[in-house]
């Protein structure tokens, strides 16, 4: 997860600084690379265009809220965290201007509960639940990896840059900019690693896909910030397990880039 997210940022920052180098260079002569360009080279000559993509990397700090529990109780605060990587598409709703967008895309999500008090994730009769383990645990981990679609509304009036082909696009990393919407996603897996002590030698066990999970999941989620790193929050609308009477969900919040 650790070694995902730091070779994430790095992949995501080399390439945002060199989009950024590409726009100063190639201020005074062509517009910047668009991954869209690829599939219809007429694109590149045309004066302005609708829709344009980001790489999004987002990161921050998740937990399962519900029956009670609030956060840090049933799972650590620190060690408890989510993240993204996907591609985001950014359609202009109005021909003049940009002031309201429709954001879109797929990302790859990954969300991570590190659980409190020695306690575990246990599946009996095709129910899933939290019990506490039957000896001292080091470490216990729940992950869920799942392939997410969000879709905002987002506002913020962006700078309209004019390149001395005549080509004009929007862009900037100053403009104010806000969304609000939602996403729906599928658990593709999960899996549950423990650590522990055994006559001195420390144990690492790790159960994969054998918890009854909600398969598609869905939510709320919301951004605001610069235009090209804001401040986000989801929130989840149905339970992280199927038919358990642990009713939680997903809440997470963090920092996105794009």
């Amino acid at each position: 997860m650790k070694k995902l997210l730091f070779i994430s940022i790095a992949l995501i920052s080399a390439f945002t600084f060199a989009q950024e180098e590409s726009e100063k260079d190639n201020e005074l002569h062509e517009a910047p690379y668009d991954f869209l360009d690829s599939f219809d080279s007429s694109r590149r000559d045309k004066e302005t265009v609708f829709t344009n993509t980001k790489l999004l990397l987002a990161f921050g700090f998740n937990q399962a809220l519900g029956d009670g529990n609030g956060i840090g109780e049933d799972y650590r605060f620190w060690g408890s965290g989510m993240f993204d990587v996907g591609l985001e598409f950014s359609t202009r709703l109005n021909k003049k201007d940009d002031l309201f967008r429709l954001t879109y895309g797929l990302n790859l999500r990954t969300q991570t509960l590190r659980l409190n008090d020695d306690r575990i994730f246990e599946t009996q009769n095709s129910i899933t639940n939290l019990v506490n383990a039957p000896f001292d645990l080091d470490r216990s981990r729940f992950t869920q990896f799942s392939f997410v679609a969000p879709v905002h509304i987002e506002f913020g009036k962006r700078e309209l840059k004019e390149y001395e082909d005549g080509i004009k696009r929007y862009g900037g990393d100053d403009p104010f900019v806000a969304g609000i919407g939602g996403y729906i996603g599928y658990v593709t897996m999960t899996s549950q690693e423990i650590k522990y002590d055994r006559e001195g030698r420390d144990v690492t066990s790790t159960l994969t896909n054998d918890f009854e999970v909600n398969a598609f999941q869905y939510g709320l989620s919301a951004h605001a910030g610069w235009n090209n790193a804001q401040f986000f929050i989801t929130y989840g609308l149905n339970n992280i397990l199927d038919s358990s009477p642990l009713e939680q969900k997903h809440v997470s919040f963090g920092i996105r880039l794009r």
